[in-house]
């Protein structure tokens, strides 16, 4: 059997950035071209993902340190990579050999608050955005912070309507239940959770409950299991939690810094923030979630969004690097999906909503 591979969400751009990573090699992440042509891919979402440190006047300057990031990655490896701003360039692009990039903006605070910004990412390749990461924006309540909009104000409704006209993927991981459910509301179109877990199996705020799954499938999205140990584990999130108790406070408020102590500070935290780790949970977490999210929303609106190489973070035992997607697919076949499932589950679903939304 052969299963393109699509993933919904990385971090590679912040290895780029960064610690100036070449993704023609990088052993030292989770990811490279190497290794996505052994684990079967065909598409990579990669994730432009905004700080809180930069908040609230350097997100679009760091969002576009990132945007650069990726198209010197392009220009770098033309016969490895190509941009996609849609499904179907996606599947021309995997056609050829090529790893399909999909552009998503990874929290709402990178518009700061202007529509204009928005249109602008999306001119640049961006196809969807997450609306927060983990602190409240001025318009979307996050899952980990307090909520103060009741999910959506007025002009998060905006982002929404503007988001469907431009024909962007909305994303909801990362925001509150709340917010999830005044998105469902307001979008005229299917939404993603590109990199969420289950609720009912691990108690993180991240992770969504069984009735929201069901929302998103009702509405035609995917949601996309995330494979970081913490929202796949109870028992990992439980130590996490006690050492950690006021982490996520301290990380929503950033430092005044000018730009380029900002960006020092910033490469700090990302080198130093996993690398405190726990025991592995056993690989047979990230099939738990799959199966109970498939019983939930059915095998058409489940995809995989595995959260990698921002760390590189923790994951169950025996799931390394993009490689293991390889390992993945046969023990879904041996769990007994068919084949037409697996390659839903590995790719064909989140395909297929990037097609229906943006073209």
């Amino acid at each position: 059997m052969t299963t393109m591979v699509f993933d919904a969400h990385c971090d590679s751009l912040q290895r780029v950035l960064i610690d100036g990573a070449d993704l023609g090699r990088h052993p030292a992440g989770q990811a490279d071209f190497r290794r996505w042509k052994k684990g079967g891919f065909g598409v990579q979402v990669f994730a432009i993902w905004v700080d809180t440190y930069y908040v609230p006047y350097h997100a679009v300057r760091r969002s576009l340190q990132q945007f650069d990031a990726l198209y010197n990655t392009l220009e770098r490896h033309p016969d490895k990579v190509a941009l996609a701003r849609n499904g179907s360039e996606a599947r021309a692009i995997q056609r050829k050999g090529k790893l399909a990039a999909l552009v998503s903006i990874e929290g709402g605070d990178a518009i700061q608050k202007d529509l204009g910004i928005l249109r602008m990412y999306h001119r640049l390749g961006a196809s969807s955005m997450t609306l927060t990461h983990s602190r409240t924006t001025d318009w979307c309540d996050s899952s980990t912070d307090t909520a103060r909009w009741n999910g959506l104000n007025d002009f998060g409704r905006e982002v929404i309507r503007e988001m469907n006209r431009l024909r962007m993927l909305v994303d909801v991981s990362h925001i509150s239940d709340d917010a999830v459910r005044a998105v469902l509301a307001a979008s005229k179109r299917p939404v993603i959770a590109s990199h969420s877990s289950c609720l009912a199996l691990c108690s993180h705020p991240r992770n969504l409950p069984d009735d929201l799954i069901r929302a998103i499938a009702k509405k035609g999205g995917v949601v996309g299991i995330n494979f970081y140990a913490e929202f796949l584990d109870q028992a990992y999130h439980d130590e996490m939690k006690r050492r950690h108790r006021d982490l996520l406070t301290s990380l929503n408020r950033p430092p005044v810094l000018p730009p380029e102590e900002l960006d020092r500070a910033a490469a700090e935290r990302m080198r130093t923030f996993f690398s405190e780790r726990l025991p592995s949970p056993p690989f047979e977490r990230i099939y738990e979630h799959i199966d109970h999210a498939v019983d939930v929303a059915g095998v058409d609106h489940v995809g995989i969004g595995a959260d990698l190489d921002s760390g590189p973070i923790p994951t169950p035992e025996g799931f390394d690097d993009v490689a293991s997607y390889a390992t993945l697919a046969k023990g879904l076949s041996k769990r007994g999906y068919s084949d037409r499932d697996v390659k839903k589950i590995m790719g064909g679903n989140f395909l297929r909503v990037w097609t229906d939304v943006c073209g």
